[in-house]
Parts: C-alpha cells; sequence; structure tokens
C-alpha cells in the first residue's frame, strides 16, 4: 500500500545506502485493536532505527500517548542518500551553478538593492545582503552558507525551484526542503511541492516572524515513472510582502514502515439517580442506572444490586462495572426526615342510638419537630366531612380516619364511633320441625330493644313492647323462615329462625304387621334353635328389654334384626330358667278421616 503524506524530519545524520525495504528494518507492531476504560492511556511505541516517523496525530517522535478514540497509525521511514544538486546552493550564485531552472528572473537591482523587483531571486548568505528592507538571517544548513531568496511573484502557481532527476520505478521518494520568511510581516509567500506536474504536499506558509525555518515535504510513489520533474511552487499573489528565502532541498528513496491500530475508550457512565428525602415511617428506592450494559454494580454500603431501599441517611456511592471491566461510580445523597413522635391511642365516645352525640381523641407520644397538624375525616373513607383538630365530637356512628403530619411527615390511625347498647335481637323455636299441624311456640330472647316486630314467614305478623314470646300453628307443608326485629328508636337488629313443616306419613291399609317368637331356645351352639330373635314384617324400629324372674335387665337391643345368643350383658352365660321380655316398636300405618 503506498501513503501519501507530510513527513517532518531533519535530513542531517545517518543515512542508509540502499533505502528500499529489503526485511531487515525494524517491525511495528501495535498489536490488536484495544478498549480502554476512561481515564487509561495507551503508549505507542514505535522501534528505534527510522529516520522518521509520521504518526496520524502530526506527532514526529518514535512514540505517542493515546487518550482518546480513533484509529492511530505511524509511517516510520529509512531515508536513503538524496539525488538532488546543489540542494543547499553552495555551487554559486545562478541556477546554471546550482543545477536548477526557475520562473523568477535574476536580481537586476534598483532602490533596495538586488532584489527591488517582484519575481526575481538571488542565491547569498543573508536575505539583508539583496534588499535593504529584508532580515539578516542565516542559511538553514550551518547560519553561514548559502540560500535561494525571493521578491515573489503576484502570479498563483509560479515555479520558484525546479530540477529533473532519474528515478527508480515502485520506488517512495520523499521530498523536503526549508523555507523562511524574510520580513516580519503577515503577508507571507505560500509554498508547496510538486512531482510532474501534481502537488504531493499541502500549501505551506512561511511564518510571519522573519528568519524562522519550516519544513516542507512530502512522500511520493514513482510507479511506472524512471524520471521525475521536482518543483517548488509559490501560491501567493500578493504584491507586498510575498517574500522569502528556501535552502536544504531534498529528494531520497525511502523504506517506509507502517501498523495501525484502533482504539475505543468505553463509555460506560452510571447514574446513582436523584437525591432521596422522605420520612422515617416510609420507604424509597435507590436504583443506579447506566449509558451501557452492566455486570456488576456495587454500592458503599455493601449491597450488590441495581436497587435497594436505604434504612439511613447519608451519601450512598454506586460503582458499576460494564462488560469491558471498565467502571464508572456516582454519589446521591439520601436524607431520612427523623420521626420521634408516634400516635399513641386513640379514644372513642359512642354514640347513642338515632344520636350524633359520640366523639374520637388522638393521643401521641414523643417530639414534634414543628408543631403538628391533626386531621379527621369521616364517618366513612369518602366522606367530604373534615376537621383540623386533636378532638371531634358530635358525631354519629362510623368509621372517623386520622392524619397527624409534622416537619413533611404524616402517621394514619382510624377508629369506629360505636352505638351505645344497640338492641341485638335473639329468637328460638320449640319445635323446629314436625308435621302439620304444628304448633311452634316462638321465645324472644333479644336485649336493648323498646319494641318488637315479628314476621312468622306464613303471613302473620305481630308487634310487641316487651320480650313476651309468641305462638303460631303452621297447617300447611313447607319451610317458613321467622324474623324478628328488634327496635330502638331509630336503631335495630335482625335474627331468624327457619320452621320445617312435613307432611304426615301414610302406610297402605293393605300392608300386614306381624310380630313372631319362639317361647324356648337352647343357646347351645348346636346350629339349631341357638338365639332368641322375632320374625317381623313393616316393623320400622323396635326396643326391646329381656328381664330376668327377679326383673333385673340381662339384654337390651334396639336393633330390628336383633338375636340374643344367652348371653348376659356382662358377657356370661344367662342360667336356664324363664326370662320375660317388654317390646315397644313403630311400624306403617294409614288412616283416613271423614
Amino acid at each position: 500500500m503506498r501513503f501519501i503524506f507530510l513527513v517532518a524530519f531533519l535530513v542531517s545524520g545517518h543515512f542508509i545506502t540502499n533505502a528500499q525495504c529489503n526485511g531487515s528494518e525494524p517491525v511495528i507492531n501495535f498489536g490488536p485493536d484495544t478498549i480502554l476504560c476512561q481515564g487509561q492511556t495507551l503508549a505507542l511505541n514505535a522501534p528505534p532505527g527510522f529516520n522518521f516517523y509520521q504518526w496520524s496525530t502530526g506527532t514526529t517522535g518514535p512514540n505517542i500517548t493515546v487518550t482518546t478514540d480513533g484509529s492511530y497509525y505511524v509511517n516510520a521511514g529509512l531515508i536513503g542518500n538524496s539525488i538532488i544538486l546543489n540542494g543547499n546552493f553552495q555551487g554559486g550564485t545562478t541556477t546554471a551553478a546550482n543545477n536548477f531552472t526557475t520562473a523568477y528572473g535574476p536580481g537586476t537591482g534598483g532602490t533596495y538593492g538586488l532584489l527591488s523587483t517582484e519575481g526575481q531571486y538571488a542565491i547569498s548568505t543573508s536575505p539583508s545582503l539583496v534588499h535593504t528592507n529584508f532580515s539578516f538571517c542565516g542559511d538553514h544548513t550551518t547560519g553561514t552558507g548559502n540560500m535561494l531568496i525571493a521578491n515573489g511573484a503576484s502570479a498563483a502557481n509560479t515555479t520558484v525551484w525546479t530540477q529533473t532527476v532519474n528515478v527508480a520505478a515502485n520506488t517512495d521518494y520523499v521530498f523536503s526542503f526549508w523555507e523562511m520568511n524574510v520580513l516580519n510581516t503577515t503577508a507571507v509567500a505560500s509554498l508547496q511541492l510538486f512531482i510532474n506536474g501534481a502537488p504531493i504536499s499541502g500549501i505551506i506558509p512561511t511564518s510571519t516572524t522573519a528568519c524562522v525555518w519550516l519544513e516542507n515535504a512530502g512522500v511520493w510513489n514513482s510507479g511506472a515513472s524512471t524520471q521525475a520533474i521536482l518543483s517548488i511552487v509559490n501560491q501567493s499573489t500578493l504584491t507586498s510582502g510575498n517574500d522569502f528565502a528556501i535552502d536544504d532541498i531534498y529528494f531520497a528513496p525511502i523504506c517506509l514502515v507502517t501498523d495501525t491500530i484502533t482504539v475505543n475508550y468505553d463509555t460506560v457512565q452510571v447514574n446513582a439517580g436523584t437525591d432521596l428525602l422522605f420520612c422515617a415511617n416510609e420507604t424509597d428506592t435507590l436504583t443506579a442506572t447506566a449509558n451501557v450494559d452492566i455486570s456488576a454494580y456495587s454500592w458503599s454500603s455493601g449491597q450488590q444490586v441495581a436497587s435497594f431501599s436505604p434504612t439511613t441517611g447519608g451519601t450512598y456511592t454506586v460503582t458499576g462495572t460494564s462488560l469491558n471491566g471498565c467502571t464508572s461510580t456516582d454519589a446521591v445523597n439520601v436524607s431520612i426526615t427523623a420521626m420521634d413522635w408516634n400516635i399513641s391511642q386513640i379514644l372513642m365516645g359512642p354514640s347513642d342510638c338515632g344520636q350524633t352525640n359520640g366523639y374520637v381523641s388522638a393521643i401521641t407520644s414523643g417530639t414534634f419537630a414543628d408543631p403538628a397538624t391533626y386531621t379527621w375525616t369521616g364517618p366513612g373513607p369518602n366522606s367530604p366531612n373534615a376537621i383540623n383538630a386533636s378532638v371531634w365530637d358530635n358525631l354519629s356512628p362510623g368509621w372517623y380516619y386520622l392524619s397527624i403530619e409534622s416537619n413533611g411527615c404524616y402517621r394514619y390511625d382510624s377508629m369506629e364511633v360505636t352505638i351505645n347498647n344497640p338492641p341485638i335481637a335473639s329468637v328460638s323455636a320449640t319445635p323446629m320441625t314436625g308435621i302439620y299441624p304444628l304448633p311452634v311456640s316462638f321465645t324472644n330472647s333479644s336485649q336493648f330493644g323498646t319494641t318488637y316486630d315479628w314476621d312468622f314467614g306464613n303471613g302473620s305478623t305481630a308487634t310487641t313492647s316487651d320480650l313476651s314470646g309468641q305462638n303460631m300453628t303452621y297447617d300447611t307443608t313447607g319451610t317458613y323462615v321467622a324474623m324478628l326485629v328488634a327496635i330502638t328508636g331509630s336503631c335495630s337488629d335482625t335474627a331468624f329462625v327457619t320452621i320445617i313443616v312435613n307432611d304426615p306419613p301414610v302406610i297402605p291399609p293393605t300392608v300386614p304387621v306381624s310380630l313372631e317368637t319362639a317361647n324356648v331356645f337352647t343357646p347351645n351352639g348346636d346350629g339349631a334353635n341357638d338365639f332368641y330373635t322375632f320374625n317381623m314384617e313393616n316393623i320400622t324400629s323396635i326396643n326391646i328389654t329381656i328381664l330376668n324372674r327377679w326383673g333385673n335387665v340381662v339384654y337390651q337391643s334396639t336393633d330390628p334384626l336383633f338375636k340374643w345368643d344367652g348371653k348376659a350383658q356382662n358377657g356370661v352365660d344367662a342360667l336356664p330358667g324363664v326370662y320375660f321380655s317388654t317390646v315397644s316398636m313403630a311400624m306403617y300405618f294409614s288412616c283416613q278421616i271423614s
């Protein structure tokens, strides 16, 4: 790859004879592209052994320090011997003696000396010797040698110096010279390098200060060319000023060695969030964010998460580590307003039924940072009623809500104003189930009532002013919900009891009822007549008791399928003898009344 760029170097010193790269030149290797953290620097070092170094930053030394993003390269060169003839103008005072040509004419003299006319040149050891207004300056090489001094022409693109040299094909060359202003003026010459009619450098103005030498240089690759027309051209069109000197023109083959590295800075920025201010009975959250993905967060208080709720005031510092291992830190202040007070007790006075004579009151403990504001609302959470006081009286029953504010902090509580001795309804019934017609007795065991409204669920109602019971007969099948309302003033309470009335059972008249049993049995385990039992038909239940002759109970059963095995209730075989039995039973039956 061929590079065309400006280089700055000193042509004095040691040069190599064969300047083309041959594999023996030093190697430059910056390593792979890299990522740096903010605040880090990277030293890029080109090895020694080159005649010049030209960095992308403009630095001409062997080393640079990287502090910002970018692609950085160096072109390091080994310079051969110059092939310019008399580049330092020591050959004489004419172009022929110094082997160059120029579009400027030789000085013809005049009011100010040899170079009184624009577009003329002279070879001399000091500008002051060829023009009375020019400064006394030494040449670039020794301070006492020759230089080319010009009273600049006002036509742009005027060739100041040109020389033709033979070159090797496909070879890099460096072309340079030194330029100087011969007056202390801002009207300076603007000089540029050309090879074969094409510019190879920028337009470099001379210094505005007289006698200051500046280098102008460029690199050129010969390609297929075997001859180079080297030119120094003045692009200034100024008629006043535009006076300059040139010296030490140099053209030589070079070996260029280059390397490039791209450096990117990790831009991680962590934000700890806005400062927090909250009250001691509340919570708030610190949340760290970042402009890139974060592998880990670490807070000065020990938390290893992005978000947490602080419990003490102070300055919290968070450090975020990016995926590249770079860190960023930010801090946030947390202020927690102390609340050295509390609601220790809420008092309540009940309201009489139908009255508004209840009250609520708050008692606090501790010390307020500034005077407290008490606000009660109610009854109910959405009531528009409110009062700013610690005590609120003349209240109806219901819930009342309190907030106390001090120094911007709040505590909350609530209390229900109840009814003083409200009526409590209570009712019972005997029986609660049966077949019709079913007479039922109701008992009123209510409290604090003055009037009682009865609804028996069958369309019948009653009102009493005492706790007297009530009687009601239910004549039809159904389920009846009887209701008792106990009333005191505008307050009431309700109780219920359920009565279930069934149809009478019906036994078909054709169903026979029978009960048969033996009067002797032998419980000896021989498989014949071992049990005393009944053969029953249409019997729904039975209760049998067997007595000995002295009237003592030896066996009892309610199982319609019972079988007595002759053992007494204590498990001992009964003695042979005469025993008596009493039997009660239920059976199906039906009847018709006409």
